[in-house]
Parts: structure tokens; sequence; C-alpha cells
């Protein structure tokens, strides 16, 4: 009698354990990614990514998402880093190669900082009275002696700040042979 007590105990507690792991393999009613624009968890299935992981789009808001993304984000230490070795002049590919950043993404940070900084444009007052100008001619020869440039500037001699400048090019191979490119500054 004992014996068969203990074999109906076993198969019960088998049988409920049966149970128990086929309810948490039944798939949720939602999905438990939901968009991560707007929270909604209507979406469909929307192809895949480079690496073969599919991507979803939100019928609400339209937002394309990869459900467990593996994109690293840069953190903030690795960004002051790379701003400290920008200052130093090292080259792109050396700052990725010592931070482990992508070669487009520091490309496309080192653009969006330039992007931020206004243009520093210095324009000294000028004091009133004479002007003194000098005037420099030059000739240049690009690539051989047949293209001639010819260049003029015209200097303040006080602040040495160009007034003006004229560029001719002569005895170009184009079918347009001279090309007159002006810039002129007004006081």
């Amino acid at each position: 009698m004992n014996f068969l007590i203990n074999i109906f105990f076993w198969l019960l507690s088998g049988l409920l354990k049966y149970q128990s792991s086929t309810e948490q393999s039944t798939p949720p009613s939602s999905p438990p990614f939901p968009c991560p624009n707007c929270g909604s968890h209507h979406r469909i299935k929307n192809g895949s990514i480079h690496n073969g992981k599919p991507k979803r789009q939100c019928k609400e808001c339209g937002r394309q998402f990869v459900i467990n993304p593996t994109n690293k984000t840069v953190s903030d230490e690795t960004k002051q880093l790379i701003d400290k070795l920008l200052l130093e002049r090292i080259s792109l590919r050396g700052i990725a190669r010592v931070t482990g950043v992508s070669w487009s993404w520091l490309q496309n940070y080192v653009n969006n900082k330039l992007a931020a900084v206004p243009p520093q444009i210095k324009v000294s007052d000028k004091p009133k009275g004479k002007l003194f100008r000098e005037c420099d001619e030059m000739w240049s020869f690009v690539f051989s002696k047949t293209i001639k440039v010819y260049i003029w500037r015209l200097i303040d001699r006080k602040t040495r700040e160009i007034i003006g400048c004229y560029l001719m090019i002569v005895g170009s191979t184009l079918p347009l042979t001279r090309e007159i490119i002006g810039c002129y500054a007004r006081r």
C-alpha cells in the first residue's frame, strides 16, 4: 500500500511539472517588446538588418526597430578621451584603434562637433583716416608652363588683411581659354 501511495505522488508531481512547463512555453498574448518610440505592441515583421536580425515596424507610428539590438553606445568617458586625442592632433584612424569605436562613427562625431562650433571670423575695426594699400602680383604655373595663373592681391599694409584678390587663368587647354575669377572687398 505504501508503495502505491509513493507511485501516486511521484506521478502527481511529474504531472504538475509537465503542466507548469507547458504553461510557460505558450506565447503571451501581447509581444514583450513594445515600440521604443510610442510603446505600442502593434507591430509587423519588416525584413532583416545586415547581420540577419529581424526588423519590426510599429503600426501606430511607423518606426522601424530591432528587438534586442546589439548596438554599442559610446560612453561619455570615451567621448571625453576622443576630444582630448583630437586636441593632440592624432589621426582619426589612430583614435578609432585606441578607443575601439568604428571609424565611420568617429568621422560622424567629428563632423557633428565641427558643425556645432560657430565660425570664428575676426574682422578688426579699421581706424578712420588714410588707408595704406599694398598690391602683390604673382604668376603661378599649375601642372606645367602651359597653364599660367595670374594672381594679384590687395593688402592693408598695417593690419596685413587681404582687401581684394584677382585670379586669371591664361593659356588653358580647356575650350574656355580665359577664366576670370574676382573677389573684391569694399571699405
